[in-house]
């Protein structure tokens, strides 16, 4: 059934070709500049993303390292129809940094464009500038503080998720990571719970997941670049039923908050209202979804599109990222055991056997612990 796909797709893609891409004198020329670079095999209409569709996904990234050894420091890739330039020196990075004259995201972004539309991640010029602007005061460490009681209780439902995994031989931990850090950014940027680390974990969470592998599916199969192909593929279906509750659920969020600020802004001013405390009796927080209508009232007015835009970006960003840098952090502690016995002496000496919660003051003391976070994100980027 898989090879059926395989050539059928191939089918419509070349017929994709035929019919799509005129003569083009300016892409002939940009395909003669990247051939002159050195590369891996290039195969007709796959380009050099063929071995993606055989090797397994697990493997993906040893094939990837083991194409930068060996064509290192600068060479050209084929996805399908699209240049990649590979740049693995710090000096050529630093060339393409500096500059100002290329600014727009990479052609794969576009991909993101159903889901994500048009927020910080994907968008440019004007529109990245002028929400830029307004977005970076929600990230102010005064802010931050307020939500060091969600990471807290929502690393305690962690570990006790964790627990199960003692003294077994060795087991996948990015599952057990990746819900967490989607309970944390989802409370901190909608002011909801997803519930992702229980049993009641929602539709959203698996169109999250779900529509994250659709994407990266789409990506190495060359095919699908192709929208009017890809709709018609039962990965497009799928998408379209994951994006229908990812909205649904982000704009629903949205006029319910927009209600209660709406709300809370035409009652009297007191140091506490009703509104302001949860129902476990603690202060309501603002989530970021909050300080972005609070800003756009006050400012430059957001459509509810664009406010989806940016809470979506949040969320996939927010979650993504973390997950990433999380988990290959937890990795090299594995690797050094002498790292991993003074970053566990460090928190020792805070926390003094004491299972209180974790406060602004005490992150600031774990000197230690955030060295090793800046290596491994040295090391390894979460993008």
């Amino acid at each position: 059934m898989e090879a059926v796909t395989l050539l059928l797709g191939a089918a419509l893609f070349i017929i994709a070709v035929l019919f799509l891409l005129p003569a083009d004198k300016r892409k002939a020329k940009i395909a003669r500049l990247v051939n002159k670079l050195h590369g891996p095999t290039q195969y007709p209409i796959f380009g050099t993303a063929l071995p993606f569709l055989f090797i397994k996904r697990n493997e993906t990234f040893k094939y990837i390292t083991e194409n930068h050894n060996t064509f290192r420091p600068i060479f050209r890739s084929w996805n399908g129809s699209v240049p990649n330039i590979h740049l693995l020196r710090p000096e050529d990075v630093e060339v393409i940094l500096k500059s100002s004259d290329h600014l727009e995201k990479g052609h794969f972004y576009r991909l993101l464009h159903p889901w994500l539309g048009t927020g910080l991640l994907t968008s440019t010029g004007q529109k990245w500038h002028t929400h830029r602007k307004m977005i970076t005061p929600t990230f102010h460490f005064s802010i931050l503080d307020s939500f060091v009681e969600v990471f807290s209780d929502k690393s305690e439902i962690l570990v006790s998720k964790l627990q199960k995994e003692v003294g077994s031989q060795g087991f996948n931990i990015y599952p057990y990571i990746t819900k967490c850090a989607l309970d944390i950014i989802c409370e901190t940027a909608m002011g909801t719970s997803t519930h992702a680390q229980d049993e009641r974990g929602s539709d959203y969470v698996k169109a999250v997941y779900d529509l994250s592998e659709i994407i990266v599916n789409r990506i190495f199969r060359p095919w699908l670049h192709y929208d009017f192909i890809f709709r018609l593929s039962a990965l497009g279906k799928r998408s379209d039923q994951c994006l229908g509750v990812l909205h649904g659920f982000t704009n629903k969020v949205i006029q319910e908050r927009k209600a209660l600020l709406s709300n809370v802004s035409s009652k009297p001013s007191f140091p506490q209202t009703e509104e302001d405390i949860s129902i476990s009796g603690r202060k309501r927080r603002k989530a970021f979804l909050d300080l972005l209508l609070e800003a756009s009232n006050d400012g430059i007015r957001l459509t509810d599109e664009e406010l989806r835009e940016e809470v979506d970006t949040f969320m996939f960003e927010g979650h993504d990222t973390t997950s990433a840098g999380m988990c290959w952090a937890l990795f090299l502690l594995g690797l050094h055991p002498d790292v991993q016995d003074k970053a566990y002496q460090e928190q020792e000496s805070i926390f003094q056997g004491s299972d209180r919660t974790v406060t602004m003051k005490d992150l600031s003391e774990m000197k230690y612990l955030e060295r090793v976070i800046k290596e491994s994100l040295r090391l390894y980027p979460s993008v």
